[in-house]
C-alpha cells in the first residue's frame, strides 16, 4: 500500500512539475499597463510580447463578461513550457474600462502602438531580441512597431490585410446585410475625418459618438502598405474557422510582403479553438477551459527557433 501511495505520488508531482515548469512575473510598465512575463528559460535572452485583439481585452484573451477564452494565457503557457519566454500585458483600454470617469472619446489608435514601443523600451533592458505576436487588431498594432531595432521577428495571428473600413463593412454585409447601406455611408464619412452624430440604435455599440475618433485614425493605417517596409522575419497564422477574420486577409499581407511565412491551421477559430462542428464556433468564446488548437505553440516555436 505505501509503495502504491509513493508511486501515485510520484506520478502526480511529474504531471505538476511539468505543468509549472515557467515562472511568472507581474510587471508593471507604467501606472496603467500591467503584465504577466512567463520565464520559460531564464538563460533565452530573446523574449516574445504578445500584443491583444481589439476592445478591453485583456492578457489572458478576456474581456469579463462577454467573453472568456483564456485564449492569451493558454498560448503563454504553452510557449513557456517549451523554454521560451513571453509576455502578456493589459492594454490601456482595460485600465480605462474599469474608470467610471475615463473619457472614451480621447484614446485613439496611436496611443497602442505608443504603448507597445514603451513595453519594447522596458524589456529591452532585460532581453537583447524581441519577437512581437500580435493578434487581430493587435497585429497591426505590432506591425507599427515592429522597425525597433530590438524586434527581430514579427508574428500575425488572423491579422488584417487591409483597413478597418473595409474590414467592417464585409463583417457587416456578411453578418448584417440589411445595416450594410447605413454602415457603409458612416464609414465613409470617417475615412474623410468626419464625424457622424445620426447613428441608428442598432450600430451605436459599433458607431457611437465616442468611439468614432479612434476608429478615425484606425482607418489611416493599411496593413498591406506597412507590411511592405518589414525587412524582418514575417510569420503570418490564420485559421479557416475564423468568422472574424478570413483567409483573404492573410493572403493580402502574404503577397504585399512575399518574404514572409503563411500558415493556414485547419480548424482553428478567431480565438485559437479548434473547432470541429460550426455550431460549437461561437461558443468558444465563452470556454476558458477549451485547449487552443493543437498546431498553434509548434508553428510559432518552429519560426522563433
Amino acid at each position: 500500500m505505501r509503495l502504491l501511495i509513493y508511486l501515485f505520488t510520484l506520478i502526480l508531482s511529474t504531471v505538476l512539475g511539468y505543468s509549472q515548469n515557467f515562472k511568472k512575473e507581474i510587471i508593471d510598465i507604467d501606472s496603467d499597463i500591467q503584465g504577466d512575463l512567463y520565464i520559460g528559460d531564464s538563460q533565452n535572452k530573446s523574449v516574445s510580447i504578445f500584443i491583444a485583439g481589439s476592445g478591453p481585452t485583456d492578457r489572458n484573451g478576456n474581456a469579463l463578461p462577454i467573453m472568456t477564452t483564456n485564449a492569451y494565457k493558454l498560448l503563454a503557457e504553452g510557449l513557456s513550457q517549451n523554454k521560451q519566454n513571453i509576455f502578456t500585458y493589459d492594454k490601456r483600454a482595460v485600465a480605462l474600462s474599469k474608470k467610471k470617469d475615463a473619457p472614451e472619446n480621447e484614446g485613439v489608435f496611436e496611443d497602442n502602438v505608443n504603448d507597445l514601443n514603451l513595453i519594447i523600451n522596458t524589456l529591452k533592458k532585460r532581453f537583447s531580441s524581441i519577437t512581437l505576436i500580435g493578434h487581430s487588431e493587435g497585429a497591426l498594432v505590432a506591425l507599427l512597431a515592429a522597425n525597433d531595432p530590438s524586434v527581430t521577428k514579427y508574428i500575425s495571428i488572423s491579422g488584417p490585410g487591409e483597413t478597418i473600413d473595409k474590414t467592417l463593412s464585409k463583417q457587416i454585409a456578411k453578418n448584417a446585410p440589411f445595416l450594410q447601406k447605413q454602415s457603409d455611408e458612416i464609414l465613409s464619412e470617417l475615412k474623410k475625418g468626419n464625424t457622424v452624430d445620426n447613428v441608428i440604435p442598432m450600430l451605436q455599440s459599433l458607431f457611437r459618438p465616442s468611439v468614432q475618433p479612434y476608429l478615425i485614425s484606425w482607418i489611416k493605417f493599411d496593413p498591406a502598405i506597412e507590411i511592405k517596409k518589414l525587412n524582418k522575419p514575417i510569420l503570418i497564422i490564420q485559421g479557416d474557422k475564423d468568422l472574424q477574420v478570413d483567409l483573404e486577409q492573410g493572403k493580402l499581407l502574404h503577397q504585399a510582403n512575399p518574404q514572409s511565412t503563411i500558415v493556414t491551421l485547419a480548424g482553428m477559430n478567431h480565438v485559437f479553438k479548434n473547432i470541429e462542428k460550426d455550431e460549437d464556433n461561437m461558443k468558444s468564446y465563452n470556454n476558458g477551459t477549451l485547449p487552443i488548437h493543437t498546431e498553434l505553440v509548434p508553428t510559432i516555436l518552429n519560426f522563433i527557433k
